[in-house]
């Protein structure tokens, strides 16, 4: 039996292990990349929607100091990805409930960095998360520059692109082409601002682009639609897991390319997600400011 909880926020739903608890279980791992695997393993097992507990992803918290934890993020599929603003949120609200941390601001590592939350609980559990810089070189998307050329190629727009960022660029799906924009936001993200929202085509070309050979490490789709400078509509199809109702990171990467590469955003921005809402902010670094909740409390009971 392994203890857990889950959140969500603004629905994209986590389950949360402490490291401590899984170890337990672990005792004949020898190696981190052993016990990668097997983390691996149990996320694809306890985030299955109809024989586990169901969750777009899981997260493991191990502690390093009395000042310091850190974030192990694993999507519903089982891969590892450096970062996941939804699921920092939520592990920040982890750590306040469990009293993991002392004070209302949190420092967290992950594979993109060390991160620092600050969380407040007047008006709900919320959290305003620094979530560092954004990177624009392919080599830091990740893109594959061999095949971005070869893309390039088809577009007789692209002479005066940089052919160092992947901003601006046309890629054809059948009878329809979308112009795209990528970053490294924490994690790859691809952004694409649309007239409309339509669910069926975010799946079908959603699942598309994030398989792209461009993508060496595939990457998150999120489709934009502008209302105006200061509010913005999104979903997002979010790699290893699919078409979920939120993304953090994705709400990050759509400001910045819209402010900072195609100027069609202001330096502040509202998010409207299905369920709620993110708050976007460019200063000398990229925050992003939204809700968490506890939906429950449990155990575990699939053998490892």
């Amino acid at each position: 039996m392994l203890s857990f909880e889950k959140y969500h926020g603004l629905g994209n739903d986590f389950i949360i292990f402490k490291e401590v608890d899984l170890l337990k279980k672990f005792k004949h791992i020898q190696s981190g990349w052993d016990l990668d695997r097997e983390y691996s393993k149990l996320a694809q097992g306890v985030c299955h929607r109809n024989t586990g507990i169901g969750a777009d992803g899981m997260i493991v918290l191990k502690l390093l100091s009395p000042d310091m934890v850190e974030m192990m993020f694993y999507n519903q599929d089982g891969s590892r990805v450096p970062m996941c603003g939804n699921g920092i949120r939520c592990f920040s609200h982890f750590i306040y409930e469990n009293k993991i941390l002392e004070g209302n601001i949190y420092k967290i590592k992950t594979l993109a960095g060390v991160l620092t939350v600050e969380i407040s609980i007047e008006d709900g559990f919320k959290a305003k998360v620094n979530m560092g810089y954004p990177l624009f070189q392919l080599e830091s998307i990740p893109m594959d520059k061999e095949n971005f050329l070869q893309l390039l190629k088809t577009d007789s727009d692209c002479k005066n692109m940089d052919i160092d960022e992947g901003i601006n660029y046309k890629l054809k799906l059948d009878s329809k082409e979308y112009t795209l924009s990528s970053v490294f936001m924490g994690t790859t993200h691809t952004v694409i601002f649309v007239d409309e929202l339509n669910d069926e085509e975010i799946k079908e070309d959603g699942k598309r682009i994030e398989n792209n050979s461009i993508f060496p490490k595939k990457t998150n789709v999120n489709f934009v639609k502008i209302r105006d400078r200061e509010n913005i509509e999104m979903k997002t199809w979010e790699r290893g897991a699919g078409l979920t109702l939120a993304c953090g990171t994705g709400a990050c990467s759509a400001v910045v390319i819209g402010n900072m590469k195609l100027n069609k955003l202001d330096k502040k921005v509202k998010v409207h997600l299905p369920i709620g809402e993110l708050f976007i902010e460019l200063n000398e670094s990229v925050y992003m400011t939204g809700p968490s909740e506890l939906i429950s409390k449990g155990v575990y009971y699939e053998k490892i």
